[in-house]
C-alpha cells in the first residue's frame, strides 16, 4: 500500500502539473510538440524514457485489486505499452500521430482537464491514507 500511496502523489503531481501548463500554455505546448516531431533523436530517447518509467512501474505496482491502485497499475500499463509503441513505429507515423493533435487543439484542451481531474483524484487518494 505505501507504494500506491507514493505513485498516487507522484503521478498525481505530475498530471495536475502537466494538466495546468496545457491547458494555460496551449499556444507554447503546441509550438513544442511541432518542434519535438521533428527531432528525430528527441523522439527515440522519449521513448525509451517512457519504455523505463512504464518498466519501473510495472515492476513496482502490477496490482490488479476493485480498489483505487488499479488506476495507478493501468496508467503503468499504458505508460509501458506507450514506450514499446513509440520505440516500433516510424518517424513517419509519429510526425502523423504528432500533426493529428496539432490540427486538433481542442482536444489538447479536453486531455489537460482529464489530466487534472485524475491527478487531483490521485492526489486525493494519495494524501487522505494516514498510517500511524
Amino acid at each position: 500500500m505505501l507504494m500506491s500511496i507514493f505513485l498516487a502523489k507522484v503521478i498525481g503531481w505530475y498530471c495536475v502539473i502537466v494538466g495546468l501548463f496545457v491547458l494555460f500554455r496551449q499556444r507554447e505546448m503546441l509550438t513544442i510538440m511541432s518542434d519535438v516531431l521533428n527531432q528525430r533523436a528527441l523522439l527515440f530517447f522519449i521513448a525509451l524514457v517512457t519504455l523505463i518509467l512504464g518498466l519501473l512501474m510495472v515492476i513496482s505496482h502490477n496490482i490488479w485489486v476493485m480498489a483505487w491502485p488499479v488506476i495507478i497499475t493501468i496508467i503503468a500499463w499504458i505508460v509501458l505499452i506507450g514506450g514499446i509503441i513509440r520505440l516500433l513505429i516510424t518517424p513517419a507515423l509519429a510526425y502523423k500521430i504528432g500533426n493529428w493533435w496539432l490540427k486538433r487543439p481542442h482536444y489538447l484542451t479536453i486531455a489537460a482537464l482529464i489530466y487534472i481531474i485524475l491527478g487531483l483524484y490521485l492526489l486525493l487518494k494519495g494524501y487522505m491514507f494516514v498510517i500511524w
